[in-house]
This record gives C-alpha cells, sequence and structure tokens, in this order.
C-alpha cells in the first residue's frame, strides 16, 4: 500500500537470520537437548526497501548467559543497511517449557558466533 516492503516482512527477515544460526549451532529443532524460544526483539527501520531485491542479514551472538543469546543482526539490500535488530533467545526444558541452562556444547558454538572477545 505504501510502495514499500511492509515492516512485518523485516521482523521475518530478521526470524530468518536467528533460525539460521540456531540451526548452525543446535541443529534442527527435533534433535535438540533443550528448545529455544524468542523472548525479545527490537527492530529500528532506519530506511525504506523496495521489492524486487535480495536482502542479506549478518548476525552476531553479542551475549551467551545463563539460559538465553542475545543475538544482533544488520540487514541490508545492496550497500544499503536499512535496519538492525536485537533479539534475546530463551532455552527451554522440552518437557517443562520453562527456562533451562544452556548445555556446554551450545555455549561454546554460541561463544564462536560473537565478534572477536565480545561475548561474555
Amino acid at each position: 500500500m505504501n510502495g514499500h516492503i511492509n515492516n512485518g516482512a523485516i521482523g521475518t527477515f530478521c526470524e530468518a537470520g536467528r533460525a539460521e544460526i540456531m540451526q548452525a549451532v543446535a541443529g534442527p529443532p527435533e534433535t535438540r537437548a533443550v528448545g529455544m524460544a524468542v523472548a525479545r526483539v527490537e527492530i529500528d527501520y532506519l530506511r525504506e526497501i523496495h521489492y524486487p531485491g535480495r536482502v542479506r542479514i549478518g548476525t552476531c551472538v553479542a551475549r551467551v548467559g545463563r539460559s538465553s543469546i542475545t543475538v544482533e543482526q544488520a540487514l541490508f539490500q545492496g550497500e544499503t543497511c536499512f535496519a538492525t535488530s536485537r533479539g534475546v533467545m530463551v532455552m527451554l526444558d522440552r518437557e517443562t517449557r520453562r527456562p533451562a541452562e544452556m548445555p556446554e556444547a551450545l555455549r561454546a558454538g554460541f561463544a564462536a558466533l560473537a565478534p572477536a572477545g565480545e561475548a561474555s
């Protein structure tokens, strides 16, 4: 209606980037030691983008906590950064669906996706 890509689509792009790193570190959802759920997402819309076009999503793990990770993202169309995002993913016990401590293998995998020396 406004001649640009809707803000809801930007959230979907962010979700795709988060899902890609979850898959890379933890494997497919049905085989993961813990469940994962989004606890918080912030998106800053910096510029309009238009169809058609390709979107590149840069994703890093900014923080590794006891039972969560914080993911930061920048979204680009061409050389233009059109949005940034910060999201918190919480690890869940698969049976109780309550927050669960992150297994050490996941902690190490997510820490490897942090900018050099920045994951805590």
